[in-house]
């Protein structure tokens, strides 16, 4: 039996950008959903309400930092007292560093909380509201760099692998619908937070998925009550070279990174 989407009230994380705001806006428009928009910058999430003109009182917005746990206590005991219904929790939000060997700990610890932590704070405040509701689900998006690690991204790469084994765990404990969606490059405004110029913007777009076309894809097989989602060519291509060439895998997207001569990898 397929899991229904339409109608349902669904809280998503970096929504106010990138795959996150995609999401948001295509659970409003195609299945009615309301969502429960969360994300740092107030500003950009008021933009984005904006931008759905009659359906905007669909888009509530709800601004805080993912890694801060205590801001999804107080979500949590915001949705009990005023009974809110909640259904699905679409954890979006995270942040990929620039390109570049040897992050401290002090680096990762950031990217961590935000990227890994933040899942977890949101899944242990909500799920026994998601649960309440008869027919929750939890998607967690993690990366494809969790399917083959290569160099330059080693903080990042840890986070979204911890995501997607948390995710699987979760899975096997919980009757509820729970996912791990990940994603190759998509194009965002992921390029520009590196430093890319327009030219490499350019270039990196050319081989990354459409968000549209992404996000799609993405509901159509969550529809489907698939717990692992991989989305783009990039990314079935990294899984499968993983699977078999776990050793040279990593060295092979290494060297053609570096082969690039692009800006954003001179560090890696």
């Amino acid at each position: 039996m397929k899991y229904k989407l339409n109608n349902k009230t669904v809280i998503v994380t970096g929504a106010s950008s990138g795959i996150g705001k995609t999401l948001a806006f295509k659970l409003i428009r195609d299945y009615g959903c309301t969502v429960i928009a969360i994300a740092r910058n107030e500003e950009r999430l008021t933009l984005a309400k904006s931008e759905l003109g009659d359906l905007s009182d669909r888009y509530i917005i709800r601004p805080f930092d993912v890694s801060c746990k205590e801001k999804w206590a107080e979500l949590a005991c915001e949705l009990e007292n005023t009974d809110t219904p909640c259904h699905i929790l679409i954890n979006c939000a995270g942040v990929l560093p620039k390109f570049r060997a040897g992050q401290t700990s002090e680096e990762t610890r950031k990217i961590f909380d935000i990227n890994f932590f933040s899942q977890v704070y949101s899944c242990e405040a909500l799920t026994p509201i998601l649960e309440k509701s008869g027919d929750g689900a939890i998607i967690n998006v993690s990366s494809s760099s969790a399917l083959c690690p290569f160099a330059g991204v080693s903080a990042y790469t840890a986070s979204k692998a911890a995501s997607e084994r948390y995710t699987a765990s979760l899975a096997c404990e919980s009757k509820m619908l729970i996912c791990c969606v990940l994603p190759g490059f998509i194009k965002t405004d992921i390029m520009k937070n590196q430093g890319a110029n327009e030219k490499e913007s350019r270039l990196f777009n050319k081989i990354c998925s459409d968000p549209e076309k992404s996000v799609r894809k993405m509901l159509r097989r969550i529809r489907r009550r698939k717990s692992r989602i991989i989305v783009g060519a990039d990314a079935h291509l990294m899984n499968l070279m993983f699977k078999l060439f776990p050793k040279k895998a990593p060295r092979i997207i290494t060297w053609f990174l570096k082969k690039t001569r692009l800006e954003i990898f001179k560090e890696i």
